[in-house]
């Protein structure tokens, strides 16, 4: 199952067909690019956080890279090339190493391979996984998780040896979806999309799963409150409208509460749905049009806000590291232009969209909160961007787009750019 931000925005495809005619990612024109030499992209980078994009493929179908990018000068730092197609990217908590997962398509094997983010080197690739998806570090930098997409189980790496372990099986194929990891780093729990609709909670000490915790019909992610007590389930419901629901568990005994139900709501297929302030008090669930605020306090709903400009669709969102707004991105109905709009928390209003040509796919934002970066990768059928664009939070202004190479995944972002040390992966 295809899902938005992975790729091309499945709704919107359909459209393109007709616009464009047929056509394949792998046969597009590559987008090459270079960086300074290494000595002065280290200059360059200096103390700034570091943007990591991944991009699925630059010279071929079995090709990606890796591309840092300084997020004080919005200049690419250095274009890392990696074997097969790169499909994801993890940073561990003290931000010394980036995890890039690969795919094998002609082998049908999945890998992790790290990359030093001082020097840029990489390291010797795990294998892990036939098609990992998600990966999620626990909060004491001992273990990589990697979810597989194609098999309902998750590989469990050793960071300080770079070793796999055990498969860890969690629900019917497929899918093991998403995942997210209590601050204690005990526990990691993963959401099985189908078919039964659950979720599996791994004991991090004996890598073992637990019994699976029945969630709603297509649970696709998941949210830990700051104190670890409660682990939020977003149910898409198979996007049937009045289906979706956000489901808690307690963490203390693997138990689910009371569904919350979203009743107007209607889902897209997507990842990014759902995002959670810093507090924890509040959760925010986007859904084909709206915005849904959630009391975690109470257990309740506030009204939707109307964020998807007319004739657009929602599919992804992201919240400010201050948790004052929530970006939500879509695009319009029979077109090729995206959107963002961003949505105050204090207020509860949406703002005037930002407008741009291509889809938005993913986005994440500055520890300072002052740049919000969208990757455009959808439809390279069509001819229309796949890049990193920098959205400037003060003004709701797009800069320059930065080329970093086709089909742009993942992107994930230091806190500060860390000193050179030994890779924790040999």
């Amino acid at each position: 199952m295809i899902k938005y931000g992975v790729g091309v925005a499945l709704g919107v495809a359909l459209v393109l067909a007709a616009v464009a005619g047929p056509g394949s990612a792998a046969t597009a024109s590559p987008v090459r690019v270079t960086g300074p030499t290494h000595r002065a992209a280290r200059a360059a980078a200096g103390s700034a956080p570091v943007a990591w994009v991944v991009n699925r493929s630059v010279h071929s179908a079995v090709k990606g890279s890796v591309t840092p990018i300084d997020t004080a000068t919005n200049k690419v730092i250095k274009t890392i090339p990696v074997s097969f197609n790169a499909t994801g990217v993890a940073l561990a908590p003290d931000g010394e190493t980036a995890y890039v997962a690969l795919f094998d398509a002609r082998a049908l094997h999945g890998f992790v391979i790290p990359v030093n983010t001082t020097t840029y080197r990489k390291g010797a690739p795990v294998r892990a996984a036939y098609d990992p998806g998600t990966m999620a570090v626990t909060p004491n930098g001992k273990t990589l998780y990697v979810a597989d997409e194609l098999v309902g189980r998750v590989t469990p790496i050793n960071t300080a040896t770079g070793t796999a372990g055990k498969p860890i099986r969690t629900g019917a194929n497929p899918y093991a979806v998403a995942m997210a990891i209590t601050p204690n780093s005990k526990t990691v729990y993963v959401a099985n999309e189908e078919p039964d609709g659950t979720v599996t909670p791994i004991n991090t000490v004996t890598n073992t799963a637990g019994k699976n915790i029945k969630t709603g019909s297509e649970p696709l992610a998941i949210s830990i409150t700051p104190d670890g007590k409660t682990a939020y389930v977003l149910n898409l419901g198979q996007g049937e409208r009045g289906k979706g629901s956000v489901t808690p568990i307690s963490t203390a005994t693997n138990t689910a509460g009371p569904a919350i139900p979203l009743k107007d709501a209607a889902f897209p297929d997507a990842f990014n749905l759902m995002v959670m302030t810093p507090s924890g008090k509040a959760l925010y669930v986007a859904d084909n049009t709206t915005l849904t605020p959630i009391d975690t306090v109470t257990g309740t709903t506030l009204p939707a806000i109307r964020v998807a400009p007319r004739h657009g669709g929602d599919y992804g969102a992201a919240i400010s590291p201050d948790g004052r707004t929530v970006y939500v991105e879509g695009a319009f109905a029979r077109s090729t232009r995206g959107f963002i709009v961003p949505v105050s928390t204090t207020t509860g209003t949406a703002g005037k969209a930002i407008v741009f040509r291509g889809y938005p796919s993913r986005m994440a934002i500055t520890p300072d909160g002052r740049t919000l970066y969208v990757l455009r990768a959808g439809a390279p059928q069509a001819g229309l961007p796949q890049d990193v664009i920098p959205i400037n939070t003060a003004t709701n202004t797009v800069g320059k787009p930065i080329e970093t190479g086709l089909q742009p995944t993942a992107i994930t972002i230091t806190t500060c750019h860390q000193p050179a040390r030994a890779m924790p992966l040999p």
